[in-house]
Protein backbone atom coordinates (compact mmCIF):
# COMPACT_ATOMS: atom_id res chain seq x y z
CA UNK A 1 0.00 0.00 0.00
CA UNK A 2 1.35 3.32 -0.98
CA UNK A 3 1.83 5.54 2.00
CA UNK A 4 1.76 9.25 1.71
CA UNK A 5 1.83 12.20 3.99
CA UNK A 6 0.66 15.67 3.16
CA UNK A 7 0.64 18.62 5.53
CA UNK A 8 -0.13 22.10 4.34
CA UNK A 9 -0.04 25.12 6.58
CA UNK A 10 -0.52 28.46 4.90
CA UNK A 11 -0.77 31.77 6.63
CA UNK A 12 -1.19 34.92 4.60
CA UNK A 13 -1.34 38.19 6.49
CA UNK A 14 -1.56 40.98 3.95
CA UNK A 15 -1.93 44.57 5.05
CA UNK A 16 -3.96 45.81 2.11
CA UNK A 17 -3.86 49.37 3.33
CA UNK A 18 -1.62 51.05 5.84
CA UNK A 19 -1.47 54.77 6.22
CA UNK A 20 -0.01 57.24 8.65
CA UNK A 21 -0.48 60.92 8.00
CA UNK A 22 1.33 63.29 10.33
CA UNK A 23 1.62 66.91 9.29
CA UNK A 24 3.01 69.37 11.81
CA UNK A 25 1.18 72.20 10.01
CA UNK A 26 -2.16 70.35 10.17
CA UNK A 27 -4.57 70.12 13.09
CA UNK A 28 -5.43 66.53 12.14
CA UNK A 29 -3.24 63.42 12.29
CA UNK A 30 -4.44 60.01 11.06
CA UNK A 31 -3.15 56.46 10.84
CA UNK A 32 -4.71 53.10 10.05
CA UNK A 33 -4.59 49.77 8.26
CA UNK A 34 -6.69 47.00 6.76
CA UNK A 35 -5.43 43.42 7.06
CA UNK A 36 -6.61 40.10 5.62
CA UNK A 37 -5.51 36.82 7.24
CA UNK A 38 -5.89 33.36 5.66
CA UNK A 39 -5.07 30.05 7.35
CA UNK A 40 -5.23 26.53 5.90
CA UNK A 41 -4.22 23.21 7.46
CA UNK A 42 -4.45 19.88 5.62
CA UNK A 43 -3.68 16.26 6.62
CA UNK A 44 -3.53 12.95 4.74
CA UNK A 45 -2.68 9.65 6.47
CA UNK A 46 -1.32 11.65 9.39
CA UNK A 47 -0.87 9.25 12.33
CA UNK A 48 -0.93 12.03 14.91
CA UNK A 49 -4.44 13.01 13.86
CA UNK A 50 -5.85 16.34 12.82
CA UNK A 51 -8.73 17.96 10.97
CA UNK A 52 -8.45 19.83 7.69
CA UNK A 53 -9.59 23.39 8.12
CA UNK A 54 -9.61 26.77 6.47
CA UNK A 55 -10.11 30.16 8.10
CA UNK A 56 -10.03 33.81 7.17
CA UNK A 57 -10.08 37.07 9.11
CA UNK A 58 -10.36 40.67 7.99
CA UNK A 59 -9.34 43.55 10.26
CA UNK A 60 -9.78 47.29 10.03
CA UNK A 61 -8.20 49.89 12.33
CA UNK A 62 -8.18 53.65 11.97
CA UNK A 63 -7.35 56.56 14.26
CA UNK A 64 -7.96 60.30 14.05
CA UNK A 65 -6.40 62.93 16.31
CA UNK A 66 -7.16 66.66 16.49
CA UNK A 67 -4.90 69.01 18.47
CA UNK A 68 -5.28 72.78 18.76
CA UNK A 69 -4.66 75.39 21.51
CA UNK A 70 -4.83 72.93 24.37
CA UNK A 71 -7.64 70.80 22.95
CA UNK A 72 -6.92 67.15 22.17
CA UNK A 73 -9.53 64.91 20.51
CA UNK A 74 -8.62 61.27 19.81
CA UNK A 75 -11.00 58.86 18.06
CA UNK A 76 -10.27 55.30 17.01
CA UNK A 77 -12.28 52.62 15.23
CA UNK A 78 -11.31 48.95 15.43
CA UNK A 79 -13.08 45.95 13.92
CA UNK A 80 -12.35 42.33 13.07
CA UNK A 81 -14.34 39.39 11.76
CA UNK A 82 -13.12 35.86 11.08
CA UNK A 83 -14.55 32.41 10.31
CA UNK A 84 -13.10 28.90 10.35
CA UNK A 85 -14.46 25.89 8.43
CA UNK A 86 -13.47 22.37 9.52
CA UNK A 87 -13.76 19.35 7.25
CA UNK A 88 -17.09 17.52 7.59
CA UNK A 89 -18.38 20.10 10.07
CA UNK A 90 -21.85 21.38 9.08
CA UNK A 91 -21.20 24.93 10.26
CA UNK A 92 -18.40 27.47 10.03
CA UNK A 93 -17.35 28.88 13.40
CA UNK A 94 -16.31 32.37 14.39
CA UNK A 95 -12.70 32.91 15.40
CA UNK A 96 -12.92 36.69 15.83
CA UNK A 97 -15.76 39.20 15.94
CA UNK A 98 -15.54 42.66 17.47
CA UNK A 99 -16.18 46.30 16.78
CA UNK A 100 -15.01 49.22 18.91
CA UNK A 101 -15.55 52.95 18.53
CA UNK A 102 -13.86 55.11 21.14
CA UNK A 103 -13.56 58.90 21.36
CA UNK A 104 -11.86 60.98 24.07
CA UNK A 105 -11.67 64.78 24.13
CA UNK A 106 -9.60 66.77 26.61
CA UNK A 107 -8.83 70.42 27.43
CA UNK A 108 -5.37 70.79 28.92
CA UNK A 109 -5.12 72.72 32.20
CA UNK A 110 -1.54 71.74 33.05
CA UNK A 111 1.24 69.87 31.31
CA UNK A 112 0.04 66.41 30.20
CA UNK A 113 -3.18 66.73 32.25
CA UNK A 114 -6.62 67.67 30.91
CA UNK A 115 -10.28 67.76 31.82
CA UNK A 116 -11.86 65.10 29.63
CA UNK A 117 -15.02 63.49 28.32
CA UNK A 118 -15.24 60.12 26.60
CA UNK A 119 -17.60 57.95 24.57
CA UNK A 120 -17.18 54.23 23.99
CA UNK A 121 -19.19 51.73 21.93
CA UNK A 122 -18.47 48.00 21.70
CA UNK A 123 -20.40 45.19 20.05
CA UNK A 124 -20.06 42.46 17.45
CA UNK A 125 -20.67 42.16 13.71
CA UNK A 126 -22.19 38.71 13.19
CA UNK A 127 -24.21 36.08 14.99
CA UNK A 128 -22.82 33.89 17.77
CA UNK A 129 -23.85 30.30 18.46
CA UNK A 130 -23.58 27.59 21.08
CA UNK A 131 -22.74 24.25 19.47
CA UNK A 132 -24.22 21.05 20.89
CA UNK A 133 -25.06 17.48 19.82
CA UNK A 134 -28.60 16.22 19.28
CA UNK A 135 -29.95 12.79 20.24
CA UNK A 136 -28.45 11.30 17.07
CA UNK A 137 -25.03 12.83 17.78
CA UNK A 138 -25.37 15.39 15.00
CA UNK A 139 -23.99 18.85 15.58
CA UNK A 140 -26.62 21.55 15.96
CA UNK A 141 -26.33 25.16 17.01
CA UNK A 142 -28.28 27.55 19.19
CA UNK A 143 -28.26 31.31 18.61
CA UNK A 144 -26.79 33.14 21.62
CA UNK A 145 -25.73 36.60 20.35
CA UNK A 146 -26.11 38.78 17.27
CA UNK A 147 -25.13 42.21 15.96
CA UNK A 148 -25.92 44.86 18.61
CA UNK A 149 -26.96 42.18 21.08
CA UNK A 150 -25.22 42.80 23.33
CA UNK A 151 -24.10 46.39 22.64
CA UNK A 152 -22.30 48.48 25.24
CA UNK A 153 -22.44 52.28 25.31
CA UNK A 154 -20.34 54.29 27.79
CA UNK A 155 -20.24 58.04 28.39
CA UNK A 156 -18.39 59.89 31.12
CA UNK A 157 -16.22 62.79 32.22
CA UNK A 158 -13.05 63.07 34.23
CA UNK A 159 -9.34 63.56 33.72
CA UNK A 160 -6.93 62.62 30.93
CA UNK A 161 -3.20 62.18 31.47
CA UNK A 162 -1.45 62.05 28.11
CA UNK A 163 2.25 61.77 27.44
CA UNK A 164 1.70 61.23 23.70
CA UNK A 165 -0.77 59.50 21.36
CA UNK A 166 1.06 56.28 22.28
CA UNK A 167 0.85 56.63 26.08
CA UNK A 168 -2.20 57.93 27.93
CA UNK A 169 -4.63 57.21 30.75
CA UNK A 170 -8.19 58.46 31.16
CA UNK A 171 -10.08 58.25 34.47
CA UNK A 172 -13.79 59.04 34.76
CA UNK A 173 -15.17 58.96 38.32
CA UNK A 174 -18.65 59.48 36.85
CA UNK A 175 -19.47 57.26 33.89
CA UNK A 176 -22.75 55.89 32.55
CA UNK A 177 -22.96 52.49 30.85
CA UNK A 178 -25.95 51.20 28.89
CA UNK A 179 -26.16 47.53 27.91
CA UNK A 180 -28.65 46.88 25.09
CA UNK A 181 -29.88 43.49 23.87
CA UNK A 182 -32.61 42.06 21.69
CA UNK A 183 -35.76 40.93 23.49
CA UNK A 184 -35.63 37.66 21.56
CA UNK A 185 -32.95 36.58 24.07
CA UNK A 186 -34.76 37.79 27.23
CA UNK A 187 -38.45 37.02 26.65
CA UNK A 188 -38.03 33.33 27.54
CA UNK A 189 -35.69 33.72 30.50
CA UNK A 190 -36.56 32.29 33.90
CA UNK A 191 -37.56 34.80 36.59
CA UNK A 192 -34.13 34.70 38.26
CA UNK A 193 -32.15 34.46 35.01
CA UNK A 194 -30.39 37.32 33.21
CA UNK A 195 -28.90 37.82 29.76
CA UNK A 196 -25.72 39.93 29.94
CA UNK A 197 -27.20 41.46 33.10
CA UNK A 198 -30.54 42.29 31.43
CA UNK A 199 -33.63 40.94 33.16
CA UNK A 200 -36.49 38.92 31.68
CA UNK A 201 -38.50 40.64 28.90
CA UNK A 202 -36.32 43.76 29.04
CA UNK A 203 -33.95 45.10 26.38
CA UNK A 204 -31.51 47.24 28.36
CA UNK A 205 -29.63 47.66 31.61
CA UNK A 206 -28.31 50.97 32.97
CA UNK A 207 -25.21 51.24 35.15
CA UNK A 208 -23.54 54.24 36.82
CA UNK A 209 -19.97 53.92 37.92
CA UNK A 210 -16.31 54.73 37.33
CA UNK A 211 -14.22 54.00 34.24
CA UNK A 212 -10.47 53.79 33.73
CA UNK A 213 -8.88 53.37 30.29
CA UNK A 214 -5.13 52.94 29.75
CA UNK A 215 -3.31 52.75 26.39
CA UNK A 216 0.36 52.12 25.71
CA UNK A 217 2.32 51.19 22.58
CA UNK A 218 5.92 51.31 21.49
CA UNK A 219 9.10 49.41 20.64
CA UNK A 220 10.23 46.60 22.94
CA UNK A 221 13.33 45.67 20.97
CA UNK A 222 14.45 46.14 17.40
CA UNK A 223 11.65 44.91 15.08
CA UNK A 224 9.43 44.04 18.07
CA UNK A 225 6.44 46.33 18.66
CA UNK A 226 3.74 46.11 21.31
CA UNK A 227 0.34 47.62 22.00
CA UNK A 228 -1.78 47.18 25.12
CA UNK A 229 -5.18 48.43 26.23
CA UNK A 230 -6.70 48.13 29.70
CA UNK A 231 -10.33 49.01 30.50
CA UNK A 232 -11.85 48.84 34.01
CA UNK A 233 -15.41 49.63 35.08
CA UNK A 234 -17.03 49.61 38.53
CA UNK A 235 -20.82 49.84 38.88
CA UNK A 236 -21.79 52.03 41.86
CA UNK A 237 -25.39 50.81 41.72
CA UNK A 238 -24.60 47.14 42.29
CA UNK A 239 -21.55 45.62 44.03
CA UNK A 240 -19.02 48.40 43.33
CA UNK A 241 -16.11 46.17 44.40
CA UNK A 242 -16.85 43.80 41.51
CA UNK A 243 -14.76 45.39 38.73
CA UNK A 244 -15.23 44.51 35.06
CA UNK A 245 -11.92 44.05 33.25
CA UNK A 246 -10.88 44.00 29.59
CA UNK A 247 -7.13 43.73 28.96
CA UNK A 248 -5.60 43.18 25.52
CA UNK A 249 -1.94 43.06 24.53
CA UNK A 250 -0.60 42.60 21.01
CA UNK A 251 3.06 41.97 20.14
CA UNK A 252 4.33 42.11 16.55
CA UNK A 253 7.73 40.70 15.63
CA UNK A 254 8.91 41.63 12.13
CA UNK A 255 11.23 38.83 11.01
CA UNK A 256 11.94 40.54 7.70
CA UNK A 257 9.98 42.76 5.28
CA UNK A 258 7.89 39.74 4.19
CA UNK A 259 7.50 37.65 7.37
CA UNK A 260 6.07 38.56 10.76
CA UNK A 261 4.92 36.92 13.98
CA UNK A 262 1.95 38.20 15.96
CA UNK A 263 0.86 37.35 19.49
CA UNK A 264 -2.49 38.52 20.87
CA UNK A 265 -3.48 37.86 24.48
CA UNK A 266 -6.79 39.05 25.96
CA UNK A 267 -8.40 38.76 29.40
CA UNK A 268 -12.04 39.66 30.07
CA UNK A 269 -13.98 39.51 33.30
CA UNK A 270 -17.65 40.55 33.26
CA UNK A 271 -19.97 38.55 35.48
CA UNK A 272 -22.96 39.84 33.51
CA UNK A 273 -21.73 37.58 30.69
CA UNK A 274 -20.13 34.73 32.69
CA UNK A 275 -18.81 34.56 36.26
CA UNK A 276 -15.39 33.35 35.18
CA UNK A 277 -12.29 34.88 33.63
CA UNK A 278 -12.38 34.71 29.83
CA UNK A 279 -9.02 34.13 28.12
CA UNK A 280 -8.20 34.46 24.41
CA UNK A 281 -4.79 33.79 22.85
CA UNK A 282 -3.81 34.06 19.19
CA UNK A 283 -0.37 33.25 17.80
CA UNK A 284 0.47 33.38 14.11
CA UNK A 285 3.40 33.40 11.74
CA UNK A 286 2.84 34.61 8.22
CA UNK A 287 3.74 36.62 5.17
CA UNK A 288 2.87 40.28 5.06
CA UNK A 289 2.83 43.13 2.61
CA UNK A 290 2.82 46.68 3.91
CA UNK A 291 1.77 49.62 1.77
CA UNK A 292 2.62 53.04 3.22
Amino acid sequence: MKKNLFILFLVINVNLFSQESINKDSLWNTRGNVAFLLNQTGFSNWVGGGTNNFSGTIKFDYEWEYRNIGWDWLTNLESAYGLAKFKNAPFARKIDDRILLQSIIGKEFTKNLSFSAFFNFTSQIGRGYKYIKDSENNEIRELTTQALSPAYFQLGSGFLWKKSEKLWLNYSPIASRLIMVSKRFTENLRDNQKYFGVEKSKSSRYELGANLTFHSEGLLFENINYKQDLKLFSNYLEDASNIDLDYLVQIDFDINPLLSTQLIFQLIYDDNAISRLQVREVFGVGAQLKLN
